[in-house]
This record gives C-alpha cells, structure tokens and sequence, in this order.
C-alpha cells in the first residue's frame, strides 16, 4: 500500500497541507462571508419582525384597553338608558294609577249616590205601600171594603 511507504510521505503531507490551505482560503474567503451574510440578513429581518411584533402588540394592548373602555362606557350607557326608561315607566304607571283612582273614586260615588237615590225611592214605596196596606187592612177589618181592591 503506497499510503504507508515513508517515501511518500512527504508529497503526501505537501498535497495535505495544499489542500487543506485552499479549502481553508475558500471557506474563509468565499464561503464564511457568505454565510455570515446570510445570519446578519436574517439577525435584521428576526429584529425587523421582533419590532413589528412588538409595534402590534402594543397596538393591540391599546386596542383592547379603548375596547374595554368602550364596553364599559356602553354599559354604563345602557344602565341609564335602563334607569330612565324604568322612572319614565313608573310615572306613567303612577299617573295611570291616580287617573283611574280618580275614576275609580267618581264611579263609587255616583254609584253609592244612586244607591241612596234607590233606597230612598225604595222607602218611599214601602211606606205608600204599607198606608195602603194598612188602610185597606182597615177598612177589611172594619167591614166596609169587602168588594174594594187596590
């Protein structure tokens, strides 16, 4: 095997160290470069997006902070929409109230008026008809009405 004659070994080590010299000015001429490129392109484009992220989400906190506000604002907004809308109700209701107590109150005594009117007229009547009652008991009694009727 020529590999291991010591006769070779010395262009073995020169065509070593050759290579490895070019491989090494090609990586670190050519191809380092390139690549560290490559990282700081992506380092900017990882901040850009870090920063826009950053933007966004500062601008949703504020976004959500108005929304809440505005929530807020809506119901307290519609507890005094509520509150009014109650009071408004509860007046009418009251006034409705008072309006038909008012008619309640005129009827009862209308009516109670014509109760006594009738109860009057009632008592009227009965003691008509308890004279003429009375006077015709009589006058059966005495005898002198036997053929007489009311």
């Amino acid at each position: 095997m020529p590999q291991f004659e010591t006769a070779f070994y010395g262009a073995q080590i020169f065509w070593l160290l050759i290579s490895f010299g070019f491989l090494y000015l090609m990586m670190s001429q050519l191809i380092c470069p390139m690549i560290e490129e490559v990282i700081k392109e992506r380092d900017k484009k990882i901040q850009t997006l870090l920063n826009t992220a950053e933007e966004l989400n500062a601008e949703a906190a504020d976004f959500h902070q108005r929304y809440q506000t505005y929530l807020m604002d809506a119901e307290r907004e519609k507890m005094e929409k509520i509150q009014k809308a109650y009071q408004s109700i509860h007046k009418k209701t009251v006034a409705a109230e008072n309006k038909n107590e008012a008619k309640l109150r005129q009827k009862i005594r209308r009516a109670e008026e014509k109760i006594n009117r009738t109860t009057e007229t009632l008592e009227q009547e009965a003691d008509q008809v308890s004279c003429e009652l009375a006077t015709y008991l009589a006058k059966h009694l005495n005898g002198e009405g036997k053929n007489d009727l009311l």
